[in-house]
C-alpha cells in the first residue's frame, strides 16, 4: 500500500489530489499539508511513502521541504506536483521520482505512483538518498534562474504600488518623483532614481543618464546625434537621452 503524504497550499488542489488518489487501488493518503512547516512535521509523524509535494507555497518552498526529508531515517519517493513548467522537467527524464504539472489526468497520476512504487522496490536508502539529492540540488538552481525577480513597492499616498522590474520599459526622474513607464501604465511617484537604479541593478537595466534608466532587452537602437551625443531608441519607439558619463554603462547589456 502506498501512502501518500499531499502538500500543497491550494485547498481545491489538495481535495482534488485526494478525491484521484482515493480511486486508485493500493494507495490512501495519509496526511494533508499547506504549507512547508505543516508538512514537515507530518511527514515525520506519517512517515508517507510517496510525498507529492508543490513547490511554490508559504513558510518553506518545496526545496526547502525536500531538503529536511533527506534528514529522515526513511525517504519517501517525491513526486513534484506544480502548475509552473519552468522547474526544470527535463530532470525527472533520468529515473528519477516524477514531475505533475498542473492540469494533470488521473492517468498521469497513476503513472506517477507507479513509477514512485517501483523505485521504491528497486532502490536501496543510499541510492535514493544520493538521487533526491542531486534532484533537489538541480531543481534549486534552475529555480533561482528561472525565478521572476521580486517586486518593488513604492508609497503612493497613504496606499502601497507593487511593480515588478520586468514590467519596467525606462524610468525618468522628475524633481523629487520618478516617472516609471511599464508596459500597463505609467507611474509618477515619489521617489529618487538613484534609489532605483540600485533596486534594479545593472544586469538587466542601464542608467544611461543622470535622469534616465532604461531596460536593455527594450533597447532598439543607439542614435548618434553627432558631436559625441547620442539617444536611444526603444522597441516601442520612445527616445530616452544618453549622457555622456553613462554611456559605457550600454556596453556590459
Amino acid at each position: 500500500m502506498l501512502r501518500v503524504a499531499i502538500v500543497d497550499d491550494e485547498r481545491l488542489a489538495r481535495s482534488r489530489l485526494a478525491g484521484a488518489i482515493g480511486t486508485i487501488p493500493e494507495a490512501e493518503v495519509v496526511c494533508e499539508a499547506a504549507n512547508g512547516t505543516e508538512a514537515i512535521a507530518n511527514i515525520e509523524r506519517e512517515n508517507p511513502s510517496v510525498v507529492l509535494l508543490d513547490i511554490e507555497m508559504p513558510h518553506g518552498d518545496g526545496f526547502h521541504v525536500a531538503a529536511k526529508i533527506l534528514e529522515l531515517p526513511e525517504l519517501p519517493e517525491i513526486i513534484f506536483v506544480t502548475a509552473f513548467s519552468n522547474y526544470a522537467a527535463r530532470a525527472f527524464e533520468h529515473g528519477v521520482t516524477d514531475y505533475l504539472l498542473k492540469p494533470f489526468s488521473r492517468q498521469r497520476l497513476v503513472h506517477a505512483l507507479d513509477r514512485a512504487r517501483e523505485h521504491i522496490r528497486l532502490k536501496s536508502l543510499d541510492e535514493r538518498s544520493t538521487r533526491l539529492q542531486q534532484l533537489v540540488d538541480r531543481l534549486r538552481i534552475e529555480h533561482d534562474q528561472a525565478a521572476p525577480a521580486k517586486a518593488l513597492w513604492f508609497r503612493s499616498g497613504a496606499d502601497q504600488i507593487r511593480v515588478f522590474p520586468d514590467e519596467i520599459r525606462f524610468a525618468r526622474a522628475d524633481r523629487d518623483y520618478v516617472e516609471i513607464v511599464t508596459d500597463r501604465q505609467t507611474l509618477h511617484l515619489r521617489h529618487t532614481i538613484s534609489a532605483l537604479a540600485r533596486e534594479l541593478g545593472d544586469e538587466k537595466f542601464a542608467r544611461i543618464h543622470r535622469s534616465h534608466i532604461v531596460k536593455r532587452s527594450a533597447v532598439r537602437k543607439l542614435i548618434s546625434l553627432g558631436h559625441g551625443k547620442y539617444e536611444i531608441q526603444l522597441e516601442t519607439g520612445e527616445t530616452v537621452p544618453v549622457g555622456a558619463a553613462f554611456r559605457k554603462s550600454l556596453d556590459r547589456g
